[in-house]
């Protein structure tokens, strides 16, 4: 049924009851009948949510049919697109020719999603079912625990630059994969609620700013993880990449950096303005640590395959910094919108 707007004149009947008549084509649409309940939501902004109250609602369900002509990493796309609309149940069709696709799929669902299962498997298709429900770990909770991993994962690895741990270099790289499932699993809530299938108190906020406003984050701490998961592996990959003349500056950067990251999770739940703005402040310092750096470099005649390493690394800190920043000004907009905290 297209959306527009619809007028309707209140009337009063029993002398005290208010009431106005419903769509005629929105009740046909969504299958009202005469006994039929009715769920009216006040929202923060005014507005009064309407939707049918009925016993035998059908769980989301799409189907998907796997395209042999695509890569399985196109295909794993499409169907992690599908998740994040927030179907309940995703069929997924495998013509002849699609095994890796399939195999690309299922490893997808078991390192990047949270709460998938397969509920029923045949040669030609799967059907997975999304069990997580908003209720279970809101939002807010789950932004906590993504934030607080990625914040162990970034002092993890600015302690491998004094003294390299592979153990510890390689948990740090597996542990993206975790920040990657609430990432997905935030996402899929917060779509869930833009779509009007769920509350934004459904799943733990007051209002559609802050699901914009977490919208924003998810994806800065996402950044960040990825940030953290390029150094990791730059030294596993090269073992003397840490060890370079500036290797003082470096770890005085990496600490500073954990720093506004650690204050940047601060100042969002606990809608700290204050240390929002002194969040912004010093991540600029961190942009100038980078340069001095690269002057420092060009001035040495650092050879390349130090000043590559070395140059990435500092990349990574400013922007692990510039997202902490991101992270801050949120903090600040919501604040001041609803100072409310979380």
């Amino acid at each position: 049924m297209p959306s527009h707007e619809i007028i309707r004149k209140v009337q009063i009947t029993g002398g005290s009851t208010y009431i106005i008549s419903l769509p005629k084509d929105w009740v046909r649409n969504v299958g009202l009948k005469q006994g039929d309940y009715l769920t009216l939501t006040p929202l923060p902004d005014g507005s009064l949510k309407i939707q049918s109250k009925r016993g035998d609602s059908k769980p989301f369900r799409t189907v998907m049919e796997v395209n042999p002509k695509l890569s399985p990493e196109a295909s794993v796309r499409e169907f992690i697109s599908r998740y994040l609309v927030g179907y309940d149940l995703i069929e997924i069709v495998f013509p002849e020719g699609t095994y890796s696709h399939r195999a690309a799929i299922k490893e997808c669902m078991m390192k990047k999603m949270i709460g998938v299962e397969i509920i029923d498997e045949a040669s030609n298709y799967v059907i997975v079912q999304c069990l997580a429900k908003p209720t279970e770990l809101s939002v807010i909770n789950a932004t906590r625990r993504m934030m607080n991993i990625t914040s162990h994962m970034l002092s993890d690895v600015v302690k491998c630059l004094n003294e390299r741990n592979e153990e510890m270099l390689r948990e740090v790289t597996e542990r993206e994969d975790t920040v990657d499932k609430f990432y997905l699993f935030i996402v899929r809530q917060l779509k869930s609620v833009a779509l009007g299938l769920l509350l934004p108190s459904d799943v733990g906020l007051y209002d559609f700013r802050e699901v914009l406003g977490f919208r924003l984050v998810v994806k800065s701490v996402e950044r960040v993880a990825d940030h953290v998961n390029r150094i990791a592996k730059i030294l596993l990959s090269d073992p003397s990449a840490p060890m370079v003349a500036s290797l003082g500056t470096l770890k005085d950067v990496g600490a500073k950096v954990i720093d506004i990251y650690e204050k940047s999770i601060r100042a969002l739940f606990e809608r700290d303005i204050n240390l929002g703005h002194d969040i912004v402040r010093a991540a600029r310092d961190v942009g100038s640590k980078e340069e001095e750096v690269i002057g420092w470099m060009l001035k040495e005649g650092v050879s390349v395959s130090v000043a590559l390493p070395l140059r990435t690394i500092m990349e990574s800190f400013k922007r692990i910094a510039d997202y902490s920043s991101d992270i801050a000004e949120i903090a600040i907009n919501l604040a001041i919108e609803n100072p409310v905290s979380p």
